[in-house]
Formats: structure tokens, C-alpha cells, sequence
């Protein structure tokens, strides 16, 4: 029997206190729309307030949500979470990587980009966007371009700006919607998610954006991630770029061969029947039911050497988190 998952939020007893009233990511907007606001945002929300209600409301398993580790349960933490609780010996502890380093004291860890996968570490795509507004289907044309996300840290390539002035060019609008309309693409006509223009892979970025858009039935332009090609194929249910000029033209192309759109549009839809939230929690509950809870029973097995294990690997997870944050601070004096 798989035990009791616990997904550890770093929120405060207050912000729980209020949670307590929430089962489904329905009653979430309703009764706590700042805490649901944050899903798409904040990495504890997205990958374990958010697991927790779909998985709750899916029922298969027995899922708890708290602010702390439990002895008793499958603990899942989000990877800067972990890194300042510490965590317990007394904890068996599931890693939600998201955009930030392992933690080689944890037990297992859930990943988002394949290439990350392997031993002790299960690939999970992330949640679909909440409330996802579809692109209205009476729309026709070509009018509106848009980046959703953030655009800092390297999210997108370049600047607004210049994004902007280039699609002027061709008579096309280049928008950046606000975090709080991230989930409406009702009167946007082609995504875009361009990290950069020089064909780097991204290996720990998720295919999130490409999987949005096929969910939203909108064209989608990204660059080389290769999250992007390990779910689609350029080509057939995206467009791959590594010039802005390219992204213009494709764009252009879209506008002019509407038969083109179309099929983007169709191929993406097939794509993403995959992706669907009943989908992606059918995956959750085979990965928690399965390895996961044979490393929980082989964790309470040996209870000496998984304490002992801990403390090592604490500790030397320890240094490395001093040591990145050391390295931060350098290249901020530096103005990296």
C-alpha cells in the first residue's frame, strides 16, 4: 500500500490555516485567490500546492498538505525549499527540482526535462497552465504575437523591445501579458518561447510554453531546448528558430498561408492530448505508487544506514549551498 503523500508548502501556520477549507484548485481560486495566483509563479505552489489538490480531487491517493516534514509519509519539497529547511533524518524526502540544483540528501527526486532523469530520479512534465483560456476560434488573421512568462533571467531572448520593433515590421503586435493574464490566450494568434539564438539546449528547462500553446490551440515558435524535441518535432507541431529574423518570417508565413496555421494548430492538439491534467496525474500516481514507494520501504528498512546516509550527504549539500550562494554574490559585486 502506498503511505500518505505529504506536500510541503513554505507558506505560513496562517496561510495553512486557510488552506485547511481548500480541496480542489477550484475552491483554491475561490477561497484563496492570492495563494492560486502564485501557482504559476512560485515553484512550492506550482509543483506541490497545485499536485496536491489535482491529486486530492483525483482521490487515487492518500495526500496531506503542510508546512512541515512528516516521519510517517512520503514528503514531497520543492528544491529551494529543501535547501533551507535542511530536512531530517527522520524524513524521507521527494525533491521537486523545478529550475534549481539536486539535493543529494533527498531520497528521490522529481524532475522536468528527460535528460535529467535516471536513477533515483523520475521525469514529470509540469501541470498544465490553471485555467487555461483557449484561443478564441471566431478569431482570423495573423494580429498578435506573445511571450507569457517572465522575461527575466534568461527567459526571453533579447528584449521586449526589440521584439516589439521587429514584428512592427510586419504589421504584427508583439505582446508581453501580465503574470495575473498568463492563462488567457483567447486574442493571441502565436506563442513564442525563445530562450536564445544560439542553439543552446536548456537541459533543465521544462517544455511547458510548447505545451501551453498546443492546449491553447495557438502556433508555437521556440528555440533549441531540447525539452521542446523531446515531446514534439519541429516542424509538425512547432516552429524552431535561432534568428529573430526567422521568428518575424515564420510568423509572416503563418499570416499569409493559412492552411499553414491550421496545420500547426492540428498537429498541436493531437500533441496534446498527452499532456492533459487527468494525463499528467496518472503519471504522478504511477511514479509515487511505484519506485517512489519501493525507495520509501527500502528507507525504513535500513534505518541505520539511510541516518548515516543523511548526515553525509547533508552535510555536503551543506557546503554546496554556501558555496552557490558565495558564487552569487561574487557576480553581483562583478555586475555579471
Amino acid at each position: 500500500m502506498t503511505p500518505a503523500i505529504n506536500f510541503v508548502v513554505d507558506r505560513s501556520s496562517a496561510q495553512m490555516a486557510r488552506l485547511r477549507a481548500v480541496s480542489s484548485m477550484g475552491d483554491c481560486f475561490e477561497r484563496t485567490p492570492d495563494l492560486a495566483a502564485g501557482i504559476s509563479s512560485h515553484g512550492d505552489l506550482c509543483w506541490c500546492l497545485q499536485s496536491y489538490l489535482i491529486l486530492a480531487e483525483q482521490g487515487q491517493l492518500t495526500v496531506r498538505c503542510s508546512n512541515v516534514l512528516r516521519r510517517d509519509a512520503i514528503n514531497v519539497v520543492h528544491s529551494a525549499h529543501l535547501a533551507r529547511i535542511g530536512g531530517s533524518a527522520d524524513a524521507f524526502v521527494v525533491c521537486a527540482r523545478a529550475d534549481f540544483p539536486a539535493r543529494r540528501w533527498a531520497h528521490h527526486h522529481l524532475v522536468q526535462n528527460r535528460l535529467q532523469a535516471g536513477a533515483g530520479a523520475t521525469y514529470l512534465p509540469l501541470w498544465p497552465q490553471p485555467r487555461l483560456k483557449r484561443r478564441n476560434p471566431e478569431r482570423r488573421g495573423v494580429e498578435r504575437v506573445a511571450y507569457v512568462g517572465q522575461t527575466f533571467n534568461g527567459n526571453l531572448a533579447l528584449n521586449e523591445r526589440e521584439w516589439r520593433r521587429a514584428f512592427e515590421g510586419v504589421g504584427v503586435d508583439f505582446v508581453v501579458p501580465h503574470a495575473s493574464a498568463w492563462n488567457d490566450v483567447s486574442e493571441i494568434d502565436v506563442l513564442i518561447g525563445v530562450r536564445s539564438f544560439d542553439r543552446r539546449t536548456y537541459p533543465g528547462k521544462p517544455p511547458s510554453k510548447l505545451v501551453n500553446a498546443w492546449l491553447a490551440e495557438a502556433p508555437f515558435i521556440g528555440g533549441f531546448d531540447s525539452a521542446y524535441a523531446q515531446v514534439g518535432t519541429p516542424g509538425m507541431d512547432y516552429i524552431r528558430v535561432e534568428r529573430l529574423e526567422d521568428a518575424v518570417a515564420a510568423v509572416d508565413r503563418l499570416r499569409r498561408r493559412p492552411q499553414d496555421y491550421r496545420r500547426f494548430v492540428a498537429n498541436g492538439v493531437a500533441r496534446g492530448r498527452a499532456f492533459t491534467r487527468e494525463r499528467i496525474a496518472e503519471l504522478w500516481v504511477e511514479a509515487l505508487s511505484g519506485e517512489i514507494a519501493e525507495r520509501y520501504d527500502q528507507w525504513l528498512r535500513r534505518e541505520e544506514f539511510e541516518r548515516a546516509r543523511f548526515h553525509v550527504l547533508r552535510g555536503i549539500g551543506r557546503v554546496e549551498v554556501r558555496s552557490r550562494a558565495a558564487a552569487r554574490r561574487i557576480r553581483s559585486a562583478l555586475g555579471a
